[in-house]
């Protein structure tokens, strides 16, 4: 049995405790009442209320047994009631426990991460490409998209750019039929690697003018200057019909060394 079901039959036992003590003091209250009305009634011999004061005797020294039998029930009720709380509460400091050593191994993971994606040198993009041409983009452009596909062309294009984006996460998703969405995070710490980044996004588009499926390309860069996050260059990349060239539109980047920006 799992504790979180004997949990649930205590919680069960412990109201059925405390129900049956609500019911012995309503019925003993109502026969109290009853006798109360029989003794207000005229007319009664003197026999008759002897009779009647000795029964009411009886019943108070039964109303004190009843009243303890209550008082135990709902204690039991209570001790198990605060039983199952000490046991969730227990509960729920292991799982604080473990939710901070997971957030403490995350933490830990994201800054070998980092370190990992400084390790590895910018690459100026090949001229061959890495094989956008090789992706079923056709497939993603329908109303009912391949979900699998898509993660596997994210893995994929994942891996094989982080050489030249410095992004140690990137997203790609189509929103829209023929319009692909690429974020990159990772950590640049300096403008020159910017700017191979960029030079490297326009080559990276000018691949994918291979794909006729694309028609717009919209690129945000995320990266960590310091501790602090933040969107340092953004762009659309966007053509008419799917067999011409794409043109950079709204361009914005922020500038790492200080809080200004161009467009």
């Amino acid at each position: 049995m799992s504790k979180t079901n004997l949990l649930v039959i205590l919680g069960i036992l412990s109201a059925v405790f405390v129900i049956l003590a609500i019911l012995f003091v309503l019925i003993r209250l109502v026969f109290d009442w009853r006798l109360t009305l029989i003794q207000r009634e005229p007319d009664q011999s003197p026999l008759f209320r002897r009779k009647l004061n000795h029964l009411r005797k009886i019943e108070q020294a039964r109303h004190i047994r009843y009243l303890l039998l209550t008082c135990l029930m709902i204690g039991i009720g209570l001790v198990v009631t605060i039983g199952a709380f000490l046991v969730l509460a227990n509960d729920q400091q292991k799982i604080t426990v473990q939710n901070q050593k997971a957030n403490e191994r995350i933490t830990q993971l994201e800054k070998q991460q980092k370190q990992l994606i400084k390790s590895i040198p910018l690459k100026k993009y090949p001229e061959e490409g890495i094989g956008l041409t090789d992706y079923e983009w056709d497939k993603l452009a329908t109303e009912e998209k391949d979900s699998k596909l898509q993660e596997q062309m994210e893995t994929a294009i994942s891996q094989r750019s982080v050489q030249y984006f410095g992004s140690s996460d990137t997203k790609v998703t189509l929103s829209e039929p023929k319009k692909l969405t690429l974020q990159l995070k990772g950590w640049i710490e300096d403008d020159t690697s910017t700017e191979m980044v960029k030079q490297n996004l326009d080559a990276f588009a000018k691949e994918a003018e291979k794909s006729s499926e694309l028609t717009d390309i919209h690129v945000r860069m995320i990266t960590s200057a310091g501790n602090e996050k933040q969107v340092i260059y953004n762009v659309n990349y966007s053509r008419e019909k799917g067999e011409g060239v794409f043109h950079k539109k709204n361009v914005s980047e922020q500038n790492l060394k200080n809080d200004g920006g161009k467009g």
